[in-house]
């Protein structure tokens, strides 16, 4: 079971601060930057994969740096398993973020590189060709992903583009702003 790892957040750390970043690599090879946070009760340790929307946040009892809660998110959508662990390390709740979503986010993730050349795994190219995702979340109530990326030189003054998909069955149900600024020739 993981635990919190007070000697890297000590290392790390300026002088009285209650919060840390680095970069490192994690055990698969993969640039990682690290937040840790100090809570009153509680340590925090977030995960971000460079150059993806892809974070890992773990919740650390403060007194035995045993994990008490983990999530994962993909932008502002909670994905995967949300887990609760009690003093023991024993799992007492757990929720299926993705289990109400027909049009699961990997969906999402194909649709929008298919069928509008947005690559949302990729955060580097969406910089580069002026795509770069600012909102993606999804609505339990209304059953949408929202996506917003700012544009720039905009016909008739549509400054974001704006896209709401389905979430149960991956049908464009409004898009609008799509002219997005290149910078290819520039780099």
């Amino acid at each position: 079971m993981r635990k919190f790892d007070l000697e890297a957040f000590e290392k790390h750390k300026k002088d009285n601060n209650t919060y840390c970043r680095y970069i490192t690599k994690n055990t698969n090879g993969d640039n990682v930057e690290i937040f840790l946070i100090e809570h009153k009760d509680s340590y925090q340790q977030t995960i971000i994969y460079l150059n993806t929307p892809i974070k890992q946040r773990f919740m650390y009892n403060k007194k035995t740096l045993t994990l008490i809660k983990e999530m994962e998110s993909f932008y502002d959508c909670l994905i995967g398993f949300q887990r609760e662990y009690n003093e023991k390390q024993e799992l007492i709740k757990e929720i299926n973020n993705d289990a109400p979503y027909k049009f699961s986010w990997q969906d999402l993730v194909n649709k929008m590189k298919m069928e509008y050349k947005i690559d949302l795994m990729n955060e580097n190219e969406q910089i580069k060709n002026n795509s770069q995702v600012t909102v993606l979340s999804r609505n339990p109530q209304t059953m949408i992903y929202s996506i917003t990326m700012p544009c720039q030189f905009t016909p008739h003054g549509v400054m974001e583009e704006k896209f709401e998909i389905d979430a149960m069955t991956g049908k464009t149900i409004y898009h609008v702003g799509s002219q997005r600024k290149k910078y290819s020739n520039y780099l």
